[in-house]
C-alpha cells in the first residue's frame, strides 16, 4: 500500500468506528475533564451507547438533525459521539447566539431535535428563561405531541438540569440517558463515511450565515494528517477554552482528542489566570488557542506563580501572530514548538499548517503547507486561472481523493453551494493568499474584506501585519470607511490597541505606515481602543461590520 492509499483508506471510516477503537485501547484513561466532572474513555462509551439508545427509540434517524445548544460540559461531547453514533448530522448552535439567530440555524438546518443546557454565558443566564423565548410551546404543550408554529420540523426537546425543572414539552436528559442501552449493531453499520456529520454555521462575521456539511471521511483526513503535523500523541491533554460548539472546539479539538487517543481538558469560558492554574493542575501538554489568549496569558500576573512545565505544544489559529508573541510563548510558558494552521468547516475542518521545527518567521507569517488530502492553488478569483507563487489570489481548495477534503456544500443552499464549489471540484474559501516559493501559504485577507481607495485595492491584512510591526502596537484591526471628502470612495481606519505603558498618538502611527506602504493603503483614521473593545465570534475572529459601524458614528460618517 503506498502512502496516499494509506492515508485514504485510515479515513474510509466513521467517528464511531474511531470511538470504538480508542475505547478498546485505552479504556481507562480520562477523555474528558470538566471542572470536578471526567469521564474515561470506557466510561464515556458506556453513555454514548445509552444515549445514542434512547434518541432511536424517541425517532431520532439518520434522516434527521440533532442539534446541541449547551455551554461546555461533557455531555457536551456526550449528545455529539451519540448522534455520529446513529449517523443523525451534528448542529451546533453557539450559546452566544440572540434568540433570531438560533431560530434562523434550527429552521434553516431543518433540525428535528435540540438538546438545550440548563445555564448559559451573558444574560439571561437561565437555560428556561432563553428556552421560552425561542420555544413558548415547549411550556405548553406535552413532550410527545411537540408542535412549534416557528420550527415546524422539530419533534422532541431535551433539557440538560435539574428533572423536576424539565419543562412539561421536553425531556430530561439524564432520565433519556438512562433509558438507554446500546446501539443496535445494524445502526452503527449503516453509518457510512461518506454521510455527513457536522453542519457547522459559519462565524457569520457577515451575512447570513451558511450550514457547512462535513463527511466523517474528509474530516478524518483532516484529523489523520493535523496529528501528524502537529505531534498530537496518546495521552496529551488538550485544554479547550472556546465553545464545543465551533469548528475549533468541535472538528479540531474534540473530534481529534478522540481519533488521537488524548485527553479534553474543557473550560466553559477562556480566563487567562484560570487557563494557566487548570495548565498546572490538570498538566496540559497541547494548547490551541487564539493568539489574543496566549498573549492575555502572557501579560496576566500570575504567568510566573504557576507551574508550566507540562506544555509541549502550542497551536494557533484564526488570526495573525507576530513573531515576537511566538518568542515569548516559547521563552516564558516554555512551550517546545508552536504551530500555526487554517482551515474550514466546509472543507474538513483543516486544510494546512506550518511545521514543528520552521523558523519562528515562518510561523508567525504563514499558515504552513497543504496537508496530503488537499490540492491548493491560488487563483485569479474573475479569470479562475492559478496565480505564479509570490501572486495575491483567492485561496481554492480540492480534493486529492475522492472526499479527501471538501464536504458537501451547504445544507438547502443550492445556489451558495454552486457558487462555491466550481463544476471541476475546487471550493472557492473566499479568502486571500499568497504562497510563497517554499509552498507555504500566507492569508492576506477576505475577498469581501477588501476596499477600494480612489480605484486601488487595499487589503487590511496587509495593513495589520505592518502595524504588528510597530513597537507599542498590541492589536490591530484595519477596514475600510467612507472617505469624508467623498474623493477617494473609501479610506482605511485602523483601531489599535497599544500595549500598557505606551502612549502613541494617531500621527505617530499614521507616520510609521509612510514608512512602510503605498500612500493609499495608509489609515485616513486611528482609534485608540482596549481589548474588550474588540468584538469577537465565539471562535475569536474580530466582527469588522461591527468595527466599522461604529467608526462611521464615532468619526460621523456617512455612507
Amino acid at each position: 500500500m503506498n502512502k496516499t492509499q494509506a492515508w485514504y483508506e485510515a479515513s474510509n471510516r466513521t467517528w464511531g468506528q474511531v470511538l470504538a477503537e480508542s475505547v478498546a485501547r485505552i479504556p481507562e484513561q480520562d477523555i474528558v475533564v470538566y471542572g470536578a466532572h471526567r469521564l474515561t474513555y470506557g466510561q464515556f462509551y458506556k453513555k454514548v451507547q445509552a444515549f445514542a439508545s434512547a434518541l432511536l427509540k424517541l425517532g431520532v434517524s439518520r434522516d434527521e438533525h440533532t442539534s446541541i445548544w449547551m455551554t461546555n460540559c461533557v455531555e457536551w461531547m456526550v449528545a455529539q459521539f451519540s448522534a455520529y453514533e446513529i449517523g443523525s448530522p451534528l448542529v451546533p448552535i453557539n450559546t452566544r447566539m440572540t434568540t433570531d439567530e438560533v431560530t434562523y440555524s434550527l429552521k434553516q438546518s431543518d433540525a428535528s431535535t435540540l438538546i438545550v443546557g440548563s445555564r448559559f454565558i451573558g444574560p439571561p443566564e437561565n437555560g428556561l428563561e432563553r428556552l421560552q423565548a425561542l420555544i413558548p410551546e415547549a411550556f405548553e404543550q406535552d413532550r410527545d405531541k411537540l408542535n412549534c408554529k416557528k420550527l415546524p420540523r422539530l419533534r422532541r426537546i431535551i433539557y440538560l438540569g435539574d428533572v423536576s425543572d424539565t419543562p412539561r414539552g421536553a425531556y430530561s436528559f439524564h432520565e433519556v440517558l438512562d433509558s438507554g442501552t446500546e446501539v443496535p449493531s445494524d445502526v452503527r453499520n449503516s453509518v457510512k463515511p461518506s454521510d455527513v456529520c457536522n453542519l457547522i454555521y459559519t462565524s457569520g462575521t457577515t451575512g447570513f450565515p451558511k450550514g457547512g456539511m462535513s463527511m466523517h471521511r474528509n474530516n478524518l483526513a483532516a484529523m489523520g494528517a493535523w496529528i501528524k503535523r502537529a505531534d498530537l500523541r496518546q495521552g496529551d491533554r488538550m485544554y479547550l477554552g472556546v465553545p464545543f460548539a465551533t469548528n475549533f472546539g468541535c472538528a479540531y479539538v474534540s473530534q481529534l482528542s478522540v481519533l488521537a487517543g488524548s485527553t479534553v481538558i474543557a473550560h466553559e469560558v477562556f480566563d487567562p489566570a484560570e487557563a494557566l492554574k487548570t495548565i498546572e493542575d490538570e498538566k496540559v501538554t497541547w494548547f490551541p488557542g487564539a493568539p489574543t489568549m496566549y498573549i492575555m496569558m502572557l501579560n496576566d500576573p500570575s504567568l510566573n506563580d504557576v507551574d508550566l512545565s507540562s506544555l509541549r505544544a502550542a497551536i494557533v489559529g484564526g488570526a495573525p501572530c507576530p513573531p515576537e508573541t511566538i518568542r515569548a510563548m516559547k521563552d516564558q510558558m516554555g512551550f517546545n514548538f508552536v504551530v500555526h494552521c487554517y482551515g474550514l468547516s466546509e472543507c474538513g475542518g483543516l486544510s494546512t499548517s506550518t511545521l514543528i521545527d520552521d523558523a519562528i518567521e515562518k510561523t508567525a507569517n504563514t499558515v504552513g503547507k497543504p496537508f496530503d488530502s488537499v490540492e491548493l492553488q491560488i487563483t485569479d478569483p474573475v479569470s479562475g486561472n492559478a496565480l505564479a507563487a509570490e501572486s495575491q489570489g483567492e485561496i481554492w481548495l480540492r480534493d486529492v481523493e475522492p472526499g479527501s477534503c471538501l464536504g458537501k456544500g451547504y445544507y438547502n443552499m443550492q445556489e451558495a453551494t454552486a457558487k462555491a464549489i466550481t463544476s471541476d471540484g475546487w471550493f472557492r474559501t473566499g479568502d486571500l493568499g499568497v504562497l510563497d516559493n517554499d509552498g507555504y501559504l500566507s492569508i492576506t485577507g477576505r475577498t469581501g474584506d477588501m476596499f477600494l481607495v480612489g480605484g486601488y485595492n487595499a487589503y487590511p491584512a496587509e495593513i495589520e501585519a505592518v502595524l504588528h510591526t510597530h513597537p507599542s502596537v498590541k492589536m490591530a484591526q484595519v477596514f475600510g470607511v467612507p472617505d469624508k471628502d467623498k474623493r477617494l470612495g473609501e479610506v482605511g481606519c485602523a483601531y489599535i490597541e497599544l500595549k500598557d505603558q505606551c502612549e502613541e498618538g494617531e500621527e505617530e502611527i499614521i507616520d510609521f505606515c509612510r514608512q512602510k506602504l503605498a500612500n493609499y493603503k495608509i489609515p485616513r483614521h486611528v482609534v485608540f481602543v482596549s481589548g474588550e473593545d474588540f468584538p469577537l465570534t465565539a471562535s475569536g475572529k474580530v466582527r469588522k461590520f461591527i468595527l466599522r459601524e461604529r467608526a462611521i458614528t464615532h468619526l460621523e460618517l456617512k455612507e
